[in-house]
């Protein structure tokens, strides 16, 4: 198990880690609502990461969403993480856009479209990849969900 907040190795019969001194058990009660509300604020580097899914998000919905709508960044918007959400929904949109464009007008290979949608098919083969990691994060228990709890806060 890797500890949340430095990312530590923390033996499975221990609930402190050696490394930084975090309480595992502090985890209990933290939320993704709040995290989400704390990213938008002044504690957002009190935010901790964890594989751990919080009472109020669902795996369930948490896959179905990265399944049909990761490659738009549904998920990334689901649990906070906003910034990955928004660059998988413009560069998906865009490339969709494009290939509509293209297709019923039926524009040649050697428009400047033509080569802006070459270029945008770069970004969308990173999104395929990330949407694919994140199918798979999601489905054994390996994607990283932000959670905050006062406690956490350095104040």
């Amino acid at each position: 198990m890797l500890c949340p907040k430095c990312y530590g190795r923390i033996k499975k019969d221990q609930n402190r880690c050696y490394h930084c001194g975090f309480n595992i058990n502090q985890m209990q009660g933290a939320s993704n609502k709040q995290a989400k509300k704390a990213l938008k604020g002044i504690y957002k580097d009190d935010v901790l990461y964890t594989t751990e899914i919080p009472e109020d998000v669902s795996k369930k919905k948490l896959l179905l969403l990265t399944i049909f709508l990761g490659l738009f960044g549904a998920n990334h918007f689901y649990v906070g993480k906003f910034w990955q959400g928004l660059y998988m929904c413009i560069s998906s949109s865009l490339a969709l856009v494009l290939a509509v464009v293209i297709t019923a007008l039926n524009l040649s290979s050697q428009t400047v479209i033509d080569k802006i949608f070459q270029f945008i098919l770069i970004f969308q083969g990173v999104n395929l990849v990330l949407w694919l990691m994140s199918i798979v994060n999601v489905a054994f228990g390996r994607y990283k969900i932000p959670v905050y709890k006062d406690e956490f806060s350095k104040k």
